[in-house]
């Protein structure tokens, strides 16, 4: 298990040097050029280098709260590996003249992260959600990979007395990977509080993966995420928890981008 720390720089993609991993910038988030084939290669290699960071996924709301919260934006740019999570992202991106391959949803990689887990018998562990709902979680991932080391779990609500005791129950178990998921930007604090300490390889934020592992939330259909419109499907099944993610935040980043790239085609006209 690697021993050192956890260090919050503006850029850690030097860490893949020597492959040709890339990423564009989006209100000013690196975003991985990454399809999701690309990804999965990305993670073995970190894991057979044995590199230490988080790996972070980008979407609309994840933009916002960088542009409010400046240590947020840090925290994405500080990952060992950012990918695209919401075709959102990508259209803020092609506003901008930039491309990015693919969305890459966790609810979605987790299993690939979870098969490349077996085939290297790295050791899995996860924290989120509720008890009830983690506990469903870790049982549907152990009956579809029967041979994953999942060495410990925890439910996401707890105190900050209570984090010293998990801290020390994740240190006992010795994962590979770690796997937060407790929304936006609650799971990120938690990271750089606690990251230095944990004896961990890679550490993954998952937002609300668990619900859809467990079955408690319902993926929207492939062809509504196409279309860009998984925030609505996900706006009509918790519309109290989500209006204002959504109906205000949506709007928030469009306009933001479109200041971005007026000031942008401002700054390129050179004056006479």
């Amino acid at each position: 298990m690697q021993s050192s720390e956890f260090v919050l720089t503006p850029n850690r993609h030097s860490s893949f040097a020597s492959t040709d991993y890339k990423h564009v910038d989006v209100l000013g988030v690196h975003v991985g050029l990454l399809t999701r084939h690309r990804l999965n290669s990305l993670l073995r290699e970190s894991l057979d280098r044995g590199l230490r960071g988080w790996i972070s996924y980008v979407n609309v709301h994840a933009l916002n709260i960088s542009q409010d919260q400046p240590w947020f934006r840090l925290f994405l740019n500080g990952s060992l590996l950012t990918y695209c999570d919401g075709q959102g992202v990508r259209l803020g991106a092609a506003m901008g003249g930039k491309s990015l391959p693919e969305r890459i949803v966790m609810s979605d990689w987790i299993y690939d992260v979870c098969e490349l887990a077996v085939v290297r018998q790295a050791k899995v562990f996860l924290v989120g959600s509720t008890a009830p709902v983690i506990e469903r979680a870790v049982n549907a991932l152990r009956r579809q990979y029967p041979d994953l080391k999942l060495v410990g779990s925890h439910h996401g609500f707890f105190s900050d007395l209570e984090s010293e005791s998990l801290v020390q129950a994740i240190n006992k178990a010795e994962p590979d990977l770690l796997i937060v998921g407790m929304g936006m930007p609650v799971q990120e604090q938690w990271i750089l509080k606690y990251g230095d300490r944990l004896q961990t390889r890679l550490i993954f934020n998952a937002g609300s993966c668990f619900d859809y592992v467990a079955g408690v939330k319902k993926r929207c259909p492939n062809w509504m995420g196409v279309m860009g419109l998984e925030w609505l499907y996900r706006f009509a099944q918790e519309p109290h928890r989500l209006w204002r993610r959504y109906l205000l935040g949506n709007p928030q980043f469009l306009f933001r981008i479109i200041r971005e790239r007026f000031r942008n085609n401002s700054s390129s006209i050179q004056p006479l």
